[in-house]
């Protein structure tokens, strides 16, 4: 709760999203942002979207962002209808990247039992090694200390699953999973945009540039291309 309005500076820091699909009707899909050491907003739910509905609430969000607050990456959880959603993404042009959490650990494979277990603890050392900050979402702050978690007998950390959590009483942790999701890959440069300084015409075919001259050649116009000096660029 410290973190919540606390000010921080990440201007140069790539922003990722982190998309958390809904996987049965009582849950929902949850889009989390981040940038460096902020959560931009309060997670953003929605309940009760077929797959192409989900893609074009996402799509609606990227497009009404402005250029320079779009994110390098939408990390999305394939398993289920998230694979469906990352490939229509894709083909529409969104930078978007398949996140399968089920799979082995990324980075610390020895660590975690799988790699949804490697984000809780990204997530968890976030708010220990940084001065973070949160915008007032208590629904993600319940969901956030709500999971427990155990150490296999392979000596790696499981965390509770959406299914052990449901059976204690809990919701599905939806917002929690979303903002998780923002750590995959980790904070890469990938779209900071800067505005262009400076910029100068070029006309690639001028009278008199090795491009008109090639063209006009190709054309047959040797007068066009009279008494301009030869051009090779070797």
């Amino acid at each position: 709760e410290a973190a919540v309005g606390r000010p921080v500076g990440d201007s140069d820091k790539a922003i990722v999203w982190g998309l958390d699909v809904a996987r049965f009707g009582d849950d929902s899909t949850a889009l989390a942002k981040r940038r460096g050491s902020g959560l931009l907003e309060p997670v953003k739910e929605w309940r009760k979207l077929d797959l192409m509905q989900t893609v074009g609430r996402v799509a609606r969000e990227y497009d009404e962002t402005p250029v320079a607050d779009r994110p390098g990456a939408i990390n999305v959880d394939v398993i289920g209808l998230g694979g469906g959603v990352v490939d229509r993404l894709r083909e529409l042009g969104y930078p978007v990247r398949g996140i399968n959490v089920g799979e082995a650990a990324a980075t610390d494979p020895a660590r975690y039992m799988r790699q949804r277990d490697e984000l809780w603890f990204k997530a968890r050392d976030w708010f220990v090694s940084m001065a973070v900050r949160l915008p007032k979402d208590d629904g993600l702050i319940a969901e956030l200390v709500q999971p427990k978690y155990r150490l296999e007998s392979s000596g790696k950390i499981k965390v509770e699953s959406k299914d052990e959590m449901k059976k204690r009483g809990f919701r599905s942790p939806n917002k929690a999973d979303a903002f998780c999701l923002t750590f995959a890959g980790g904070d890469y440069a990938g779209s900071v945009h800067r505005p262009v300084l400076a910029t100068v015409d070029y006309d690639p075919f001028a009278v008199g540039t090795p491009d008109f001259v090639r063209d006009e050649e190709r054309r047959g116009n040797r007068q066009a291309t009279s008494g301009i000096d030869d051009y090779r660029p070797w």
